[in-house]
């Protein structure tokens, strides 16, 4: 019997003792007043306007209020649901990702960067050989930028960093680097895909503009005039911007637009409006491009707005409209295509096809304690004038230059850029779009000037991720 008392007492010891820090249970810090105050915030836009905030209500429970940091909060608690699944993927490592953010800005509202210029293609390049070198490729030089002023163009293969090669070891952290600019300067050497051209460039950091109006120009082919638009982002700071360049290419008489979305991940969903109220006839005046659907229960908006076509007529009048697209066009980009799409204007689409982001956030800023704050979750789903929504597994393209085609080119590595915008000779998508528009044959130049095997195989960074964005007053 006095062994059983004993071994009851040293149950009830291993019950009661207290918990110490250690391998098993390191100490937590409990937040701060100002991670209290911004998770309180979350929480009641969570329960108020979520798009999947029943489950929200219901799993609040399982949120860690105390320890999480408020810039890990939202992604944490999100992670605990199982109805949201459409706000953002699954990552090849089995971790979600989430279209919902929440995340300190700057008081600026144009985008203007310290940095080099340079935004780099998410596909890494390996090449063949025994030494399994990496090769990042350049999807962007923004205009006026360091990179710029250097030379360096969309196309261009960084082959080398500070002297050194590009390595399994090292890639990750000098990609971040560079797209992230997080250095101070940099001496790159590059290999000029449309030439085969090598040089070395010294880059440091400067001020430049994020204009998202890449390049535009007007394409003379077949006494035809073909306007061409590249446009990275639909950002509302810029709209004016976008619709000089549509002015621009207006006044020379264009006839057909190739627009140009192949990197374009998404953005403002009245910039997108914006666009296309630009781009159609007077005849559409007033044509809903699409209606925004939310959560019955929310707490905070209206359940749908209609977004329509105003202005019409006073830029371009376009009948049709052929888009280049890839894996990289999301959100508002894949909205322009369907939206207009359920007006029934003929859209051609060429490229491979779109990630599938069919639903958006109402953004909202806020200032809590020395913190100035874009919150953006998912409130909406996103549909044309013909109900149509289901476009969330992306949408397939009239030409996939991915796979053999009627246009005989065809790029397995597509969408990796070879050459700079607007090059009618080597990018092998604008000279398939040209074709479709005059029927002109399409030039052997146009095949790839470094052919795929050249590569023994490609790898892939985490693409971010996005969703169309309603800002809030």
């Amino acid at each position: 019997m006095k062994r059983l008392t004993l071994i009851f007492a040293l149950i009830i010891a291993a019950c009661t003792s207290p918990s110490y820090p250690g391998i098993d249970s390191p100490q937590r810090t409990p937040n701060s007043e100002v991670d209290k105050q911004i998770i309180a915030y979350i929480d009641q836009r969570l329960e108020e306007e979520y798009y999947w905030l029943d489950e929200v209500v219901e799993k609040s429970y399982l949120f860690d209020r105390e320890y999480t940091k408020w810039s890990d909060y939202l992604s944490s608690s999100l992670s605990k649901l199982q109805t949201n699944m459409d706000d953002g993927s699954v990552k090849s490592n089995g971790q979600r990702s989430f279209y919902s953010y929440i995340t300190e800005i700057s008081s600026s509202t144009r985008a203007t960067t310290n940095g080099f210029g340079i935004l780099l293609h998410y596909t890494i390049l390996v090449g063949n050989g025994d030494n399994n070198y990496y090769y990042f490729i350049i999807d962007h030089v923004y205009p006026g930028s360091p990179a710029a002023k250097a030379g360096v163009k969309r196309g261009d293969m960084i082959t080398m960093i500070n002297g050194s090669y590009i390595t399994s070891n090292n890639y990750a952290g000098l990609f971040t680097a560079i797209q992230n600019n997080t250095k101070q300067s940099f001496k790159l050497k590059l290999q000029r895909q449309t030439t085969g051209e090598h040089f070395t460039v010294d880059i440091a950091k400067a001020q430049y503009d994020t204009s998202p109006v890449a390049y535009y120009e007007v394409l003379d082919v077949e006494d035809r005039k073909i306007g061409y638009l590249a446009y990275t982002s639909f950002e509302s700071e810029y709209d004016e911007e976008l619709l000089v360049a549509l002015k621009e290419l207006a006044a020379q008489g264009v006839e057909e637009l190739i627009l140009d979305l192949r990197i374009n991940r998404g953005g403002s969903v009245n910039s997108a409006a914006k666009l296309c109220s630009a781009l159609m006839p007077a005849t559409m005046e007033g044509s809903t491009l699409c209606t925004l659907v939310r959560n019955p229960n929310n707490k905070r908006t209206k359940q749908s707005s209609t977004f329509s076509l105003t202005d019409t007529g006073t830029v371009l009048s376009l009948e049709k409209l052929t888009v280049l697209c890839s894996n990289y066009s999301a959100s508002a980009s894949e909205l322009v295509v369907m939206g207009l799409r359920g007006l029934d204007v003929p859209v051609t689409l060429i490229g491979s096809q779109t990630e599938g982001k069919n639903c958006g956030m109402d953004v909202t800023r806020k200032s809590i304690g020395n913190k100035n704050l874009e919150f953006a979750p998912i409130t909406f789903m996103c549909f044309n004038a013909k109900n149509e929504g289901d476009w969330g597994e992306g949408i397939v393209p009239d030409v996939n230059l991915k796979e053999d085609n009627e246009s005989g080119l065809r790029d397995a590595n597509y969408p990796m850029p070879r050459a700079d915008w607007g090059d009618e000779e080597k990018d092998i998508a604008l000279q398939v779009a040209i074709s479709k528009i005059t029927g002109k044959p399409i030039s052997q130049s146009a095949t790839r000037s470094m052919a795929v095997d050249e590569y023994q195989e490609t790898l892939g960074i985490e693409l971010p991720v996005e969703g169309i964005r309603l800002y809030q007053e």
